[in-house]
């Protein structure tokens, strides 16, 4: 009976000191201003005793690795594996050499360096599109002519379609024949089929 008893006692002077002294002093109370009443007698028993780390942390700690790393998993962390993820720096195997140009490129890819002039050889075929086409739909075909090509062709090649003329001999590695259509012929039927060659390279 007087367990309960003591108790409530200490609460209420707790509830007392938190509620009514904090305004008037301006400042957390001294907890406790009554150890002896607060403090039950087993902890003032405790009090002389010797600090033991173990009470504390029930015989771990925590954050600690509780097992080692094995070398094996420190090397495959720092270099990885072959056949999973390999972090060394290794030479390439599958750079080939343009046969073209000379510069090298992967493989499976188109070499930049002539790539490079396929583009530029685009655009200025489309600047030169829009100065003499304009903006409008184009419903006709588009015939490309180089400096010194018109002659080469009769008459017939040109019916129908719009000629783009270019001031400029044409590139070695422009076919005349990468603008031709390949598949089925419209003149010839849809079951007749026309195959291109891939001759004047060079």
């Amino acid at each position: 009976m007087a367990g309960p008893l003591l108790k409530y006692l200490t609460d209420a002077l707790v509830k007392f000191e938190y509620v009514y002294l904090t305004p008037l002093l301006r400042r957390p109370p001294t907890p406790q201003w009554i150890p002896l009443v607060v403090q039950t007698p087993q902890q003032l028993m405790e009090k002389d005793a010797s600090f033991d780390i173990k009470s504390i942390f029930d015989g771990f700690l925590w954050g600690v690795p509780t097992c080692r790393r094995s070398a094996e998993k420190r090397m495959m962390r720092k270099y990885g594996a072959p056949n999973w993820h390999n972090k060394l720096i290794l030479p390439r195997k599958d750079i080939k050499t343009c046969g073209t140009c000379g510069h090298n490129h992967e493989a499976g890819r188109l070499c930049p360096n002539c790539y490079s002039k396929v583009k530029a050889e685009t655009s200025v075929l489309q600047e030169k599109m829009v100065q003499e086409l304009g903006i409008d739909p184009i419903d006709k075909e588009i015939a490309i002519v180089y400096q010194g090509e018109k002659n080469q062709f009769d008459d017939d090649f040109f019916k129908g379609k719009r000629v783009l003329q270019m001031e400029k001999p044409r590139p070695k590695w422009f076919s005349k024949n990468l603008l031709q259509k390949s598949g089925p012929n419209s003149d010839l039927g849809n079951s007749e089929v026309t195959t291109i060659k891939p001759h004047d390279l060079g």
